[in-house]
């Protein structure tokens, strides 16, 4: 076992693609060896639909079948989709006693839409007079779906070693990938069958939510073809704009009202990231519209060797942004 690791596998789990990175940590600076998008069954893209395991691992059997990579640990990134956050405000007590308290208090009268709690936390902010009461972002997310997918994963070869929330793996690559990090950023994570909305102020991550939102909705026909391959799903300019105006008012609505008004304040920069979606004709669009600031998450191909790139499809574009946060924690300097 190396000491100070050089390799690590990020990986982040649709409904619809398995994405794996394989990242190595260099004298000066960190690149990316080699990644694997792989199309999952379509029955995966309907909410609570149940795909033959042995099918699923096998088919990931298969995509992995040619690959040679340095190391078996993978870091997996989990999304709003499957992970309920929230803040709460708890006595001030020591780490020992906090996950015992958090066990105790808070699970059972948080409304989880599992009965199985796997939990952890992160105490946020400081207290600044003795009594007072501290904050805490909690995460949750059912156990026998952590289980389900980490036995599938050791199935296919892998070992995994950690998982993370995807907001907080898009955090670190745009931390990583971009020197003007932003105060009040709100990240938009774009997949077919929704938007993970995350925020954060001034590095510290407030909360997110999965707001369900079909892409094929947007369709003109029913040919579904291009949605086992990168190519987005909506290209099209009116597609785009027919997609950008419900977007809008789906983000205006859904999920707490907080969140919805920290998520449109002026101050706010929205990072668009994901797939399924022309996301530089999106980010034009929603640049001509009255939202806040919109910019694109920092692509992938900034850290591939010119031999990569080359063999890359043009609309890879920030479709790795989670799994390589998450790769990043197995490499970066500690």
């Amino acid at each position: 076992m190396a000491l100070f690791p050089r390799y690590a596998l990020g990986m982040e789990w649709t409904d619809s693609l398995l994405k794996l990175v394989e990242m190595k940590r260099g004298f000066r600076r960190v690149r990316l060896m080699q990644y694997m998008v792989h199309p999952l069954f379509k029955e995966e893209m309907a909410q609570q639909s149940e795909v033959d395991r042995e099918e699923w691992i096998q088919s990931v059997r298969e995509a992995l079948a040619d690959r040679r990579f340095k190391t078996r640990n993978v870091h997996l990134a989990l999304g709003n989709r499957h992970v309920v956050t929230a803040i709460w405000k708890i006595p001030e007590i020591d780490s020992n006693r906090m996950r015992r308290w958090i066990e105790k208090k808070v699970i059972p009268m948080w409304k989880l839409p599992f009965d199985d709690p796997y939990f952890d936390y992160q105490p946020i902010g400081h207290v600044w007079q003795e009594g007072d009461q501290q904050e805490v972002m909690v995460a949750a997310v059912s156990r026998s779906l952590v289980e389900e997918r980490v036995d599938r994963i050791r199935c296919c070869g892998l070992e995994p070693v950690s998982i993370d929330l995807s907001a907080l793996s898009l955090q670190r690559w745009l931390d990583y990938s971009d020197d003007s990090l932003l105060d009040h950023m709100a990240t938009l994570q774009f997949f077919r069958n929704g938007v993970d909305v995350n925020l954060f102020h001034r590095g510290v991550f407030q909360g997110g939510r999965f707001v369900p939102f079909e892409m094929v909705r947007f369709m003109k026909n029913d040919n579904l073809t291009d949605m086992n391959s990168m190519s987005p799903m909506l290209a099209d300019p009116e597609q785009i704009q027919d997609y950008g105006e419900t977007l809008l008012e789906v983000l205006g609505k859904e999920g707490p009202e907080w969140m919805n008004l920290e998520l449109w304040k002026k101050s706010r920069v929205w990072v668009l990231t994901g797939e399924g979606i022309d996301l530089k004709q999106l980010m034009m669009w929603l640049q001509s519209k009255e939202t806040p600031p919109v910019r694109m998450a920092t692509e992938a191909k900034n850290l591939m060797s010119e031999k990569l790139s080359l063999k890359t499809s043009r609309w890879l574009g920030t479709t790795l942004s989670v799994p390589l946060g998450a790769a990043l924690t197995g490499v970066q300097s500690r």
